[in-house]
């Protein structure tokens, strides 16, 4: 795959691929820095326990121009937040993505991206000027057609050796639902994720509009499965912590 270089810096009365931002700050979203949290709209995947149902269809919602963007970083910059978490929906499903980062790491921030992984090609062209990249490993690679409506595998594990090559800095990170992540379940997936710098587990998380009617009821992912789930991927990664 061959590299892009950087994208020339988009006019202020472009628009970027952003469609929503988090009011706070937050302490959570890129890890050991103040950040602010960008949401794209639309998503490749279906999947039922989607904690931002509202984005997945939405692929044509209206986005900020590059000059209102500029005046919610200004604000932010205020605040001492240094860091941008770029996240869905999927935002590498967005041809004008490289543009948005680009401008974000101009304006003097550190940039996170969130992805599913099923966009490699996007992956490889924004590396260079991502600071940190989080990639979903939603269950064992072989569940994924069933689990999230997706089968091109092939690029799933594209990415996750783009992100182990070539990321700065990364982690892995699984939604556990208890029932379906099992320690099985963890150690199938962890063939695909073999020496990974970090592997992270954080608990699913019931509301009254997730996709998947049965899962609005499910319990909230207990402590004690998310630790069951970070022991059984322990063996196959650096660090594997419950979150």
């Amino acid at each position: 795959m061959a590299v892009q270089e950087n994208p020339i810096a988009p006019s202020l009365e472009e628009r970027s691929v952003i469609n929503a931002i988090m009011r706070q700050p937050s302490m959570v979203d890129y890890p050991g820095h103040l950040g602010v949290l960008m949401f794209t709209s639309g998503c490749n995947f279906r999947c039922g326990f989607c904690h931002n149902p509202d984005l997945i269809g939405a692929v044509d919602a209206k986005t900020f121009t590059f000059a209102t963007l500029k005046q919610r970083l200004d604000k932010y910059r205020e605040e001492w937040v240094k860091a941008v978490t770029v996240t869905g929906g999927e935002p590498t499903i967005h041809a004008a993505l490289p543009q948005t980062i680009h401008f974000l790491k101009e304006e003097g921030f550190l940039v996170k991206l969130d992805t599913n992984g099923a966009n490699p090609e996007m992956l490889e062209k924004l590396l260079p000027e991502l600071d940190y990249v989080a990639m979903d490993i939603k269950c064992a690679l072989d569940h994924y057609p069933t689990f999230v409506k997706y089968s091109q595998l092939d690029r799933i594990r594209a990415s996750i050796k783009l992100i182990m090559d070539k990321a700065k800095d990364y982690e892995f990170r699984t939604t556990v639902l208890e029932g379906i992540h099992t320690p099985e379940e963890i150690a199938a997936a962890a063939k695909d994720v073999q020496g990974a710098k970090r592997w992270l587990f954080q608990p699913f998380v019931p509301h009254e509009n997730l996709p998947d009617i049965a899962l609005r009821s499910a319990p909230r992912t207990k402590p004690s499965i998310l630790e069951e789930c970070a022991k059984a991927a322990a063996p196959y990664v650096q660090l594997a912590k419950a979150r």
